[in-house]
């Protein structure tokens, strides 16, 4: 396949991004025409599908893609999107309820406008049920479906507040997270803005206090504990007869605590689409539909105006940001990779936000899904959230050249956070044109395939830093005494970490003397041969995150053994963690990367988030 920009002439039979809605804070939505041909029509209703908030989001991203294929190979169209503030979609002031709910409004117009549909029915799942019951009469929605829906606004937040409190960032005593305690606000949940403007206008949301929608209503309970969803299907049954209940299991296995992990519920989809194709009859007659789908946008960032751009190269997906005003002199483009099996906008939106920074500053960046992850093609093995995946170095060398045969550029700056840094990693050995690497919390130097992701993390433990800060703690020795802490697991393997930095120490030593790279080992040998060939370097981890011990193994405390090369940079800060969660620890590492990589690449002067 040809690398090129999604066409915009015709709305094919697969997936279709586009921007739609207010010009200034534009949407991102993934459209999923009906297979017609198949069918022999439509079913004249298209769905949307509304996603819920912040870390269910991320989780839930692949069962809501195979969701829209589900229903769209059962003759409906489809349209997934992301809520302002979230996702890929644009910042917009205002209360972020009534944008979200305005977003859904759109949403609906939008799939109206480019399927020729009669009838909109909305899916929601947990916050993304609740809105979708909040404006289903708005909508003039044909049907409902709800899936593990958050019936009381007021009851979900305190929920989410409870499992921040009892989170591994609030956990631990004050004594062992000092500079984390002083700066994570009342206003973040796992990274996400939660503010108390957003939970006062979320509490204010009932089910059971809102008018009762006189349209067929699927309510799918969760299976992992016991919710209300029998207590609203009562509530609605009294006045409309077309509730239904469905206990199919499948909620607990898609919502993991790491995307990686989730499994989708493909039972349980089949039976979404079985009870809505029972509402609405195929229709021989063709619909018309829109010519044109946007496929750029212009959005603020910081003052300065971003481009953004959906593109597909080989099969993957992606999108890049770039200055308005663009410098033909800059011939440097950024290059941002998965950060394990979750898509291109990354963790608490860090690839998003990281991306329109760099593109302010005067870079064109590419932030893209490699190989079955997202809206990207299946593996070659046909796995999809295959972190470790072989196929991640060639997607690298595919997104080079889809930037070198599109936008000219010439040199590449390659960034990721733990797998993503591991794959920048390799691109940058395999390929001269990588003058700049961002590695964060690189976790893998080498990775064989068929090794476990699971093994590999049951066999890791955190950085030396952590456990020397919490032996001091009386917390740490009543959770010992407990059993609640596998001693024996952290001792040998602290015992092992010794011996390699015995083992770095001499030869720190032997170099301090010997001016050769025969000494070093082959990981630091690697390293000081990309810096020799002009490479530019950053790497950045939380103290007590293990990629700190395994860049002390590889090059010694402080990265001794990589010399004193200003190309070469380590930031280590502490109070964050593996995937920098805290929002200031988020914008730390934005700013940090921005300035760094504009004073190098003379990129011109940044306006960077403080």
């Amino acid at each position: 396949m040809v690398a090129q920009f999604h066409p915009s002439k015709d709305i094919l039979l697969t997936p279709q991004a586009l921007w739609f809605g207010d010009e200034l804070a534009p949407l991102l939505g993934w459209y999923q025409p009906a297979r017609q041909c198949d069918l022999g029509g439509s079913r004249q209703c298209g769905v949307v599908l509304c996603p819920p908030f912040g870390h269910e989001y991320m989780v839930s991203y692949l069962s809501y893609k195979h969701l829209a294929i589900a229903l769209a190979r059962a003759g409906f169209d489809v349209l997934f999107f992301d809520y302002n503030n979230s996702g890929d979609s644009a910042n917009a002031e205002g209360d972020r309820v009534a944008l979200w709910q305005a977003n859904i409004l759109a949403a609906s117009r939008q799939l109206r406008d480019i399927a020729g549909v009669q009838h909109i029915s909305l899916f929601g799942l947990r916050l993304g049920a609740l809105l979708a019951a909040s404006v289903v009469n708005e909508v003039e929605a044909a049907a409902l479906i709800m899936f593990a829906p958050a019936v009381s606004g007021r009851a979900y937040c305190r929920e989410l507040q409870l499992l921040r409190n009892m989170s591994a960032l609030q956990a631990d005593t004050p004594a062992l997270n000092q500079e984390l305690t002083s700066q994570v606000t009342e206003d973040e949940l796992t990274g996400y803005e939660f503010s108390a403007v957003t939970r006062s206008s979320i509490a204010k949301l009932d089910m059971l206090k809102m008018p009762v929608p006189e349209i067929p209503v699927l309510i799918i309970a969760r299976d992992d504990v016991i919710g209300q969803e029998e207590k609203l299907v009562a509530h609605w049954g009294q006045t409309n007869a077309h509730v239904h209940l469905s206990t199919s299991p499948g909620y607990a296995t898609m919502m993991p605590a790491d995307a990686y992990a989730t499994k989708v519920p493909n039972e349980l989809l089949l039976d979404v689409v079985a009870w809505l194709t029972s509402q609405f009859d195929i229709h021989p007659t063709q619909p018309s539909i829109a010519n044109t789908v946007r496929t750029s946008t212009r959005m603020q960032f910081n003052e300065h105006t971003v481009i953004e751009e959906l593109v597909t190269f080989e099969g993957l997906v992606g999108v890049v940001s770039r200055p308005e005003q663009h410098n033909p002199a800059q011939r440097t483009a950024v290059l941002l990779t998965n950060i394990g099996a979750n898509h291109r906008v990354g963790t608490h939106q860090l690839y998003v936000n990281l991306a329109r920074s760099m593109a302010a500053s005067g870079f064109i960046v590419l932030r893209f899904d490699k190989s079955g992850i997202g809206y990207s093609k299946a593996n070659a093995d046909g796995k999809e959230n295959d972190v470790y995946g072989t196929s991640g170095l060639p997607d690298m060398q595919s997104a080079m050249q889809f930037l070198r045969s599109h936008y000219d550029t010439e040199n590449f700056i390659a960034g990721g956070l733990c797998s993503g840094a591991y794959f920048c990693y390799l691109t940058a050995l395999a390929e001269p044109d990588i003058k700049g690497l961002i590695l964060m919390n690189q976790l893998v130097y080498h990775w064989n395939e068929g090794d476990s992701l699971d093994i590999r993390k049951k066999q890791s433990i955190k950085s030396t830093h952590f456990y020397v800060k919490a032996i001091r703690s009386l917390h740490t020795w009543k959770r010992l005494l407990r059993g609640q802490i596998e001693f024996r697991k952290i001792f040998v393997k602290l015992s092992k970490r010794v011996q390699k930095r015995l083992h770095i120490m001499s030869q720190a030593f032997v170099t301090k003397f010997v001016e050769s790279h025969h000494f070093l080992g082959k990981i630091a040998r690697q390293f000081r041969q990309m810096e020799a060939r002009g490479t530019e370097i950053l790497m950045i981890m939380d103290a007590g995150d293990s990629s700190v011990d395994l860049m002390t193994e590889n090059f010694g405390r402080h990265g001794v053994l990589l010399g004193k090369s200003p190309r070469i940079c380590l930031e280590i800060f502490k109070g964050s963690d593996h995937t920098f969660t805290p929002r200031w620890a988020q914008q730390h590492v934005i700013k940090l990367i921005t300035t760094h990589f504009s004073e190098r690449f003379e990129v011109g002067s940044a306006t960077v988030e403080k």
